[in-house]
């Protein structure tokens, strides 16, 4: 009995041995499978049987061979290979591509990622199978919703309408202020100072040259200087206008500053007699009130016997005083800082008559001001800093398409004592800064450092792009690029014990439990490398030498049988 088993217990080696050349043999054919994983095979002993036992009570046993305990499988990570397909993707570290078959709705899973787009834009493996993943939200830019299938189709960059403009500008300090009283035409290059451009995009995407003006108007009381701006844009891209003239928009020609003129000094003059004493003084004279129209004081002069002469301005508490000898004159400053001119002569010394006259020569009275700065206006302080900006939003009446409303930004103003408080020195949104960081008043030529606009026109998908979280990015053929898909990752308790079902995909099984669906790099999920592809993990000098083990072993156990047989065969020899 116990020689016919050995023959059993040979032929179980040789079984399990060549179980082993195919897992090896396996293993060395799929050593180019993308995100293959290489199998072991371990042996395990057949149950004894006990062929008897001894006095101690031991038992004799004697092994029945082998068989394969198990056949593993090495999860380790293959080697990442680079390519040039934007779709092409490698998993680092655990985690498995979920791919559903459109025509069972199955869900199976694998590690290679060698995607293509189908003709209806879905993102497919090359056995039809879609790519499971979660659509991204425009708004907050992250995945939501459930898992489904990751397409591009019909997707397109509607246009969007520009919103917010930000200048930075230089304005030339040496400027000239322009005549009181000149009106904005944004016809009339003469009305204004500088001129700069600006592209921006209306509703439907169609871009509009817009135009920002830029006058410099005068210096308000605090003697910061103040610059009016305005926006036009071709009155035949606005509902009602006329094409060929340029049209405010905003506040428009209404948006200027209220400037107070310079007064000048005005000879207003006025006489009176006099009569001059023996030794040259004058002796007597009548008072006289005279007024200069443009400063709007009156003033009044008296004389004494000593010779002094006395101004008084209608303004209380100014005046001045002053002393003459004979055929003389002086120049009187008043405590206000006015200066009037008194001028006498006398035929002869030694009571002659003689006139005394005067005038409002010398400093004027007051310089222009911007009294009232406009709703369109920048103002910049002594170092060319931006102290003010007066920036309402422009509201834009486009021709066959929703009226734009555009919020203008020349920078963050720095704020200048209680006329511009800090906490609304900047349009009154509270945002302060240096003054400096885009528009500026310096010496030197007008120039536009930037001009920068949001909005964009319409465009279509373009090319895909895919960063390290998962997350493909559509780029768009004008210029947009924005998050539409993550790819999902599955994880299971066990994954070296999912069914293989061919062609680089797994199947969940009972032993290897239920899959966790999530992002790539998080909850232990792997991380994406885009450009690239996981190779196989087999290792074929190691797969060289387990089959050469293999094959001594399968050489060992067939030598078993064959001296069994030899035994049988002698055994067969005692009786002829």
């Amino acid at each position: 009995m116990g020689i016919y088993n050995a023959l059993y217990i040979g032929a179980s080696g040789l079984s399990s041995f060549g179980e082993a050349v195919r897992v090896v043999g396996d293993n060395i054919s799929n050593v180019n499978s993308l995100g293959f994983k290489s199998q072991n095979v371990n042996f395990s002993d057949v149950l004894s049987q006990t062929v008897g036992v001894s006095r101690s009570n031991i038992a004799n046993q004697v092994g029945n061979g082998v068989r394969i305990g198990a056949i593993t499988r090495n999860q380790a990570q293959g080697s990442l290979q680079n390519t040039t397909s934007a779709t092409d993707m490698a998993i680092n570290g655990n985690g498995l591509f979920a791919m559903r078959d459109p025509a069972t709705n199955q869900l199976s899973y694998t590690r290679a990622g060698a995607f293509i787009l189908d003709k209806n834009f879905n993102l497919i493996d090359a056995q039809g199978n879609i790519v499971q993943g979660f659509a991204v939200d425009q708004v907050t830019n992250k995945a939501t919703g459930n898992v489904g299938d990751v397409t591009f189709a019909n997707l397109a960059a509607q246009a969007q309408p520009t919103s917010a403009v930000t200048a930075a500008v230089t304005l030339d300090s040496n400027a000239t202020v322009l005549a009181t009283g000149t009106t904005f035409d944004p016809n009339n290059p003469s009305t204004y100072h500088y001129k700069t451009e600006v592209n921006v995009f209306d509703s439907l995407g169609q871009t509009h040259a817009t135009s920002l003006q830029f006058t410099k108007v005068g210096q308000d009381t605090a003697g910061n200087i103040v610059w009016d701006w305005h926006a036009s844009v071709d009155g035949g891209e606005l509902t009602g206008g006329t094409p060929g003239t340029a049209t405010p928009v905003g506040g428009g020609a209404a948006a200027a500053s209220t400037i107070t003129p310079a007064v000048s000094a005005v000879a207003d003059t006025t006489s009176g007699a006099f009569t001059a004493g023996a030794s040259g003084d004058i002796t007597a004279a009548s008072v006289t009130t005279f007024q200069a129209s443009a400063v709007g004081a009156t003033y009044s002069f008296a004389t004494t016997a000593a010779g002094a002469v006395t101004v008084t301005s209608s303004v209380p508490g100014v005046s001045g005083t002053g002393t003459f000898a004979a055929n003389g004159n002086q120049n009187i400053t008043l405590s206000d800082g006015t200066i009037v001119a008194v001028t006498y002569g006398a035929t002869n010394a030694g009571g002659a008559s003689g006139t005394m006259a005067a005038s409002t020569g010398g400093t004027p009275a007051s310089a222009a001001v911007v009294t009232t700065v406009g709703p369109q206006s920048l103002v910049f302080g002594p170092s060319g800093e931006l102290v003010q900006e007066n920036s309402p939003p422009l509201t834009i009446p486009w021709a066959g398409a929703t009226p734009s409303t555009i919020s203008m930004d020349f920078g963050n103003a720095a704020g200048q004592g209680t006329l511009y408080p800090v906490l609304t020195a900047d349009g009154g949104q509270g945002i302060t800064g240096t003054g400096l960081e885009a528009t500026v008043q310096m010496a030197g030529s007008f120039a536009t450092r930037q001009m920068t606009r949001d909005g964009f026109a319409s465009g279509f998908l373009d090319k895909l792009e895919t960063d390290s979280s998962g997350k493909i990015f559509g780029v768009f053929t004008n210029g947009q690029r924005r998050g539409l898909y993550q790819v999902a990752l599955a994880n299971f308790p066990n994954a070296a014990v999912l069914n293989h079902i061919g062609n680089n995909l797994l199947q969940e099984s009972i032993a290897s439990g239920t899959p966790v669906l999530g992002l790539p790099g998080a909850g232990g999920m792997g991380t994406i490398s885009p450009f690239a592809l996981e190779q196989s993990n087999v290792d074929l000098a190691a797969e060289f030498v387990k089959l050469i083990i293999i094959q001594r072993g399968y050489e060992a156990n067939s030598k078993t049988i064959l001296t069994t047989d030899q035994m049988l065969s002698s055994l067969m020899q005692v009786k002829r």
